[in-house]
């Protein structure tokens, strides 16, 4: 167990950094999106759900359609999937979608659109910071 405490630090202050870039990646791309989407209202039709990583329980992620400015129909299924669900079948949300490809659409809530990106962010500040501390603590 020792030799795990004097490895860890260097685990965290490697995968710290990762994440962190995967977050500030994760930023620029949405922000991106958002410049080139549009936004309409759409409706949640239905959750899918799909069992757990630890496949204990379930998890859902909404399936929602919506119309473009353009006129054509499109349902997607969310990437982004919640336990509990985060909307309920029948709901209004609103949508951002690439115009040219309307496929490209995303339930534009806080979570849908930057959760990954502040999940990993926390992640990558949290495995920095206590890696940071636990290897400043070796030094000593």
């Amino acid at each position: 167990m020792d030799q795990l405490s004097n490895i860890l630090p260097f685990v965290l202050l490697v995968v710290g950094p990762c994440a962190l870039v995967f977050s500030i990646v994760s930023i620029f791309r949405t922000r991106s999106f958002i410049r080139r989407s549009s936004e309409v209202i759409g409706e949640v039709i239905r959750l899918e759900r799909s069992k757990t990583r630890d496949r204990y329980g379930y998890e859902y992620a909404p399936v929602f359609s919506f119309t473009t400015e353009g006129g054509k129909s499109c349902t997607v299924t969310s990437d982004v999937s919640s336990s509990p669900p985060g909307f309920s079948v029948g709901e209004s949300v609103r949508v951002r979608y690439d115009p040219a490809n309307p496929e490209n659409a995303r339930i534009h809530s806080f979570f849908q659109t930057w959760g990954i990106a502040v999940i990993s962010g926390a992640v990558g500040l949290a495995f920095i910071g206590f890696g940071g501390g636990k290897f400043l603590g070796l030094l000593h």
